[in-house]
């Protein structure tokens, strides 16, 4: 066994005291390698290790020791006899609709026709529309420690009229959010269940683990319902280990575990801050992110690896902060000849497309970003005022066209065949390449109006971080040049 670090020794010995712990660790600072020199130091009890995603929970598995359970949340939660609602036929949201009566739903509640098809001005929320909306509200709650469906977990959706008040959407999506969420969890529904949906019901049971020790890794981007869960494991001793200063996910209802840890477990924090995925120049530049978001965390890069920060015109991955901006990269790539892949497939492209083309087609879409339109225009005028990346969609979209767009992610290679990786920059999450260029569309905030300050809320500059500590040897982050700039960070 590798014979560990000062700070690791430090991790191994608190451990061994018996008390929770939450273990701050930077982007490659050999967190995984750590919580293994734990488990093998302790071969008497029973450990529990929380894995962020099942590949990981897989790779745990064959390099943990036996008295060592590796599994997701999910994993955790799962019941065979959810098996046939989980793997049965696609359902859209236009079929759930029909099958849980939407309109008869809203007609018990005292919905009126007028109602369903003229909101005051906005777009016709058509059944299939409302069916969306509150399965998405039903996600959200999911992904929260609530016990009941609020009117705070029904999305905001672009594009929908800010005159609008919300408390009518309110009357027609928690309605049929309510009676959504009970035939999920009936046995005889006709819903299509998710693996969200149980996860939240194993939440709900009070569930106790069979374990001494609770080891849950990326706790900074772990969903309220499954910390919940595992703070309440009083019985065991809990180890949370993370990097708080790369929290990416709160849009999509995940919060700092360690911090929680932290705050309600009073459990002591230490740190792992030499990293060997990097020498000391990429080092430094993600030292300049953790600066501007008052990251407590300073990186010592790997004097060993050679590393150097600058222009890469031959990267074996290219990391985007939007999807527009993915797909991009992706159609300049396949027009120059090179085998392209995208990191997560090419699904959400076509998704897009495919909305943009029911659009012009002046029909609804149900798709989360452009739902709230009611016609491509009102996408062109909203992107144009206010969105950056979405702006690039449409440009895209309306150059090369939907069939086009369609077409490119069908013709994306395999990783293991590629020349050229694309990935978002949270889809880039726990992965590394030899040489990163970052993209362009990381866009520096514009000034205040008022103050002339330059604020940069403090998700985009971890997202930023993140993406700078994804290289190995090689990394170009001309694009992030704009740092210098800013003035301060907003929550």
């Amino acid at each position: 066994m590798v014979n560990p670090t000062v700070e690791q020794r430090e991790a191994i010995d608190t451990y061994g005291d018996g008390i929770d712990l939450v273990l701050q660790a930077g982007a490659g600072c050999g967190k995984s390698s750590t919580l293994k020199m734990i488990a093998r130091s302790d071969s008497r009890r029973r450990m529990t290790y929380v894995a962020y995603n099942k590949a990981i929970a897989a790779e745990a598995s064959r390099s943990f020791p036996q008295t060592v359970l590796c599994k997701t949340g999910h994993g955790l939660a799962f019941d065979p006899r959810y098996s046939e609602r989980l793997f049965g036929p696609r359902q859209t949201a236009h079929v759930a609709s029909q099958a849980l009566g939407v309109k008869q739903i809203l007609g018990i509640v005292g919905a009126t026709p007028t109602i369903l098809t003229d909101l005051g001005g906005m777009k016709a929320m058509t059944g299939k529309l409302i069916m969306r909306a509150a399965l998405d509200t039903i996600t959200r709650w999911c992904y929260s420690s609530d016990p009941e469906i609020r009117a705070k977990h029904v999305p905001q959706y672009v594009g929908l009229t800010k005159e609008q008040p919300r408390t009518e959407l309110l009357a027609l999506v928690l309605p049929v959010a309510h009676a959504a969420w009970a035939d999920l969890t009936d046995e005889k529904g006709v819903l299509r269940l998710q693996h969200d949906h149980y996860l939240k019901m194993w939440a709900l049971s009070g569930p106790k683990l069979a374990t001494d020790v609770v080891l849950l890794d990326e706790a900074q981007d772990t969903n309220d319902v499954l910390s919940a869960v595992l703070m309440d494991q009083d019985h065991a001793q809990r180890i949370a280990v993370g990097d708080s200063a790369q929290q990416i996910y709160s849009w999509r209802g995940a919060n700092d575990a360690l911090a929680k840890f932290v705050r309600q477990l009073g459990a002591p924090e230490l740190t792992l801050s030499q990293s060997f995925r990097f020498g000391p120049a990429i080092a430094a530049e993600a030292n300049r992110w953790l600066q501007i978001i008052d990251a407590p965390l300073r990186l010592a890069g790997f004097e060993q690896a050679e590393s150097t920060v600058g222009p890469v015109s031959d990267p074996d991955a290219v990391l985007c902060r939007s999807n527009s901006g993915a797909i991009g990269i992706v159609m300049a790539g396949l027009a120059a000849g090179r085998k392209v892949a995208l990191v997560g497939g090419g699904g959400e492209i076509k998704a897009l497309a495919w909305a943009a083309e029911a659009l012009q087609a002046g029909q609804p879409t149900d798709h989360p970003e452009l739902m709230g339109f009611p016609s491509w225009d009102a996408v062109r005028e909203y992107a144009k005022e206010e969105d950056g990346s979405l702006e690039v969609m449409t440009k895209l979209i309306d150059e090369h066209g939907t069939e086009r767009i369609v077409e490119a992610a069908d013709s994306l290679a395999s990783e293991t065949q590629a020349d050229l990786v694309v990935s978002t920059a949270h889809k880039a999450k726990g992965r590394e390449w030899p040489a990163v260029r970052i993209h362009s569309d990381f866009r520096a905030p514009k000034p205040d109006p008022a103050t002339g300050e330059i604020l940069l809320p403090r998700e985009e500059g971890r997202l930023a971080y993140v993406a700078v500590t994804r290289a190995r040897e090689r990394l170009d982050a001309d694009a992030l040049s704009w740092i210098g700039t800013i003035t301060g960070v907003t929550a």
